[in-house]
C-alpha cells in the first residue's frame, strides 16, 4: 500500500534532494516526491509582497508501495535524502526508519497543500474588529483560528500550533488585512498567471 514518509535533507538543499530522488531513484519505488512549500508576506518600504518559502525547511515528503527497498536505495548514497530517524527507532534497521505519515498529519497536509501535496499553502485574508481580534478568516488558516499562539499584524504572520510529526509544531501562516490592495493585486495576478498555465497544458 502507497503511503507518505518524510525524509531529512540540509536546510536549503530541499529542491536539490527532491531533484536527485526523480533523477536517481528508480521510478518503481516511489510514486510522489514533494518539498512543501507556502507564500508568506514580506514588508519593504510598507509596500507588501508575497514570497514563496519552504513550508518545512529540511525536509520533504515521498509516496512509497515499497518502504524497505526505497530506504536501501537512500541509504546507498549520503547525497540522497534520508529517513527520519525517530528516537525510538534510533539504531535500528533503516528501513524500520520509514515511518508512514500519520492520518492525523497527512489530513493537516492536505488542508494546507492540497490533496496531493502539491499546492502552495496561500495566505489569509482577515478581518479585525476594533480590538484587533479576528471576527472572519478566508483562506486556510480559517480552520486553525483557535490555535493561534502568536500573531503579528506588522508582519502579517499569525502562529498556530498543532500537534504534528509526534509534538507540538509550530506552523507560520502567512496574512493579509482587508486593507492590503497591494497583496490583493499580486494574488489576483497570481492566480490569472496560473490559470494560462492550466490552459497551456
Amino acid at each position: 500500500m502507497e503511503q507518505w514518509y518524510i525524509l531529512k535533507t540540509y536546510s536549503g538543499r530541499e529542491e536539490t534532494a527532491a531533484r536527485l530522488c526523480r533523477q536517481k531513484i528508480s521510478p518503481a519505488l516511489w510514486k510522489e516526491c514533494r518539498v512543501l512549500r507556502k507564500i508568506k508576506v514580506f514588508r519593504s518600504g510598507g509596500t507588501l509582497h508575497l514570497l514563496e518559502d519552504f513550508l518545512f525547511p529540511g525536509y520533504l515528503l515521498v509516496k512509497s508501495g515499497y518502504p524497505t527497498e526505497l530506504a536501501a536505495e537512500l541509504k546507498r548514497a549520503g547525497v540522497f535524502p534520508q529517513p527520519v530517524v525517530f528516537s525510538e527507532t534510533r539504531g535500528t534497521n533503516v528501513a524500520d526508519n520509514m515511518i508512514p505519515v500519520a492520518k492525523k498529519d497527512l489530513h493537516f497536509l492536505k488542508t494546507v497543500c492540497g490533496e496531493n501535496l502539491q499546492d502552495v499553502m496561500g495566505i489569509t485574508r482577515i478581518f479585525l474588529n476594533g480590538d484587533n481580534q479576528i471576527v472572519k478568516a478566508d483562506g486556510v488558516l480559517s480552520s486553525y483560528l483557535n490555535q493561534i499562539i502568536k500573531l503579528n499584524l506588522h508582519k502579517r504572520f499569525a502562529v498556530v500550533e498543532v500537534e504534528l510529526f509526534n509534538r507540538k509544531q509550530p506552523v507560520l501562516f502567512g496574512i493579509a488585512l482587508e486593507q492590503d490592495q497591494a497583496v490583493r493585486r499580486e494574488l489576483i495576478a497570481g492566480q490569472q498567471q496560473t490559470e494560462k498555465q492550466s490552459l497551456a497544458v
